[in-house]
């Protein structure tokens, strides 16, 4: 079976970064979201399909805080306000809360902010007023770049360590903190359908290629050697990985959206081409 479905992803193609979706089927692509002088970036659904949270400079001074608007892009609301950068959303797994990383402490960590009043029965506000926020890592390592579990059992984390990245998970009913197979530097998590494998971005040799993990087993996704692969995303019913490749990083970069099959991994189709860096992809539930 072909894959179907909507990807919401970030891309420079207008100028400023902006949001788009993309209609799998019939690669039909069109712009979410008001359009301006600002960046939007790093696009999530929420668990139910029906808002996308984001990170954005359009409060000014090229300064990145976390909002979320409806999937037709309106009703844009801001959720954090502060003058550190907000970034790197992502829902919990009952849509009532978001994970991001923040330098608001002077370094990298993980926080959560609550889109109702308070959340979790704490004294919160709505409307124009502060949110709760809550620090959520405190580590020696800088916390960078959350993924949820779908079963809202795990958060996921890249830990930015002296000599390189790691993948760190947390127990989010126990608080438990530990380390996955991930050693030679690892970036950019995400989990499978099931909540049982995750997937990550592979740094220990250029191009970086995607692995994948489960408790027993880990797995290569994605190795070309001329071809770097980037941010990873598995589909609702876990069938393909949505994810990003450019045959340069940084100088020369031109990334594109791509998939493949997750139980047969390793030939890139690709779902976009030409001007433009199509990055950070995320498939609607």
């Amino acid at each position: 079976m072909a894959p179907t479905g909507e990807i919401v992803f970030q891309s420079d193609r207008e100028g400023p970064t902006r949001l788009f979706v993309i209609d799998v089927a019939t690669r039909a692509i069109r712009r979410v979201g008001t359009p301006g002088s600002w960046d939007d970036e790093e696009p999530q659904w929420s668990p139910d399909g029906s808002r996308i949270a984001f990170s954005s400079t359009r409060g000014g001074k090229g300064n990145y805080d976390i909002y979320v608007m409806q999937a037709d892009g309106t009703g844009v609301t801001r959720l954090t306000d502060h003058p550190a950068p907000d970034q790197d959303p992502a829902w919990a797994a009952d849509g009532k809360s978001l994970f991001f990383t923040s330098e608001r402490n002077g370094r990298g960590e993980i926080y959560r902010v609550w889109l109702d009043a308070g959340g979790a029965g704490g004294a919160g506000a709505t409307g124009g007023q502060a949110r709760r926020v809550d620090r959520v890592t405190s580590g020696w390592s800088r916390a960078i770049m959350p993924a949820t579990s779908r079963d809202g059992r795990y958060l996921a984390y890249s830990a930015q360590l002296i000599m390189g990245f790691r993948i760190q998970v947390i127990d989010l009913q126990t608080g438990q903190d530990r380390a996955v197979g991930t050693a030679g530097g690892a970036c950019r998590p995400a989990f499978a359908a099931d909540s049982q494998e995750l997937a990550f971005v592979h740094l220990d040799a250029e191009p970086s290629r995607l692995e994948a993990v489960t408790e027993t087993s880990r797995r290569v996704l994605i190795a070309d050697r001329a071809l770097w692969a980037y941010y990873p995303d598995y589909s609702p019913d876990g069938r393909f990985i949505a994810f990003s490749v450019s045959p340069e990083h940084h100088a020369g970069e031109d990334w594109d959206l791509a998939i493949t099959e997750a139980a047969r991994p390793g030939v890139v189709t690709r779902l976009t081409s030409g001007r433009g860096n199509d990055r950070v992809p995320h498939w609607r539930p």
